[in-house]
């Protein structure tokens, strides 16, 4: 069982890995508007769940992935964060750093989907650096790093090298 801070202890979930369908889910997006999985399953999706809006290394990491934006648009794949903070906190952070990119928020029932991925941090209450890249729906790749350490640039470049998946 997998102990939910907000609530009863819900049913042990098979992480997600590549091979396996993305998991349905809905959130809203830092304007207030639904972002479903279906929407993130045409074409080439990367999904990166972060801790804490505001904070030095998801700051620091974010303003990379902005700053690189158009390596991701000329591969043609969406970039879309997800982070366990309010829909207007995440708002105010994107307007603040520029972001270009969707934010969703993973608020209520907190965490909700990044336990969906696996990308959830009981203890701590936040999502995981987690990355997942979709294809067609189906999830193709997965890395991850430590609360403190940020993702590499390289291993994003390395997912948006990657032409013909299936």
């Amino acid at each position: 069982m997998v102990r939910h801070p907000a609530g009863p202890a819900t049913q042990a979930l098979t992480p997600v890995q590549p091979g396996t369908k993305l998991p349905n889910f809905s959130l809203e997006n830092q304007y207030g508007e639904q972002v479903t999985s279906q929407d993130l399953s045409t074409g080439r999706s990367i999904i990166v769940f972060f801790p804490w809006a505001f904070s030095r290394v998801c700051g620091g990491e974010l303003a990379e992935l902005q700053h690189h934006l158009p390596e991701f648009r000329d591969a043609d794949v969406r970039l879309v964060a997800i982070s366990v903070d309010h829909k207007f906190s995440l708002r105010t952070y994107a307007e603040q750093e520029g972001f270009e990119f969707v934010l969703l928020a993973d608020f209520w029932p907190h965490g909700q989907v990044a336990e969906l991925f696996d990308a959830f941090d009981v203890e701590r209450g936040v999502a995981r650096r987690v990355t997942i890249h979709v294809h067609n729906g189906v999830i193709t790749d997965r890395f991850a790093s430590g609360i403190s350490e940020p993702r590499k640039l390289d291993q994003y470049r390395q997912i948006l090298s990657q032409r013909d998946i299936f």
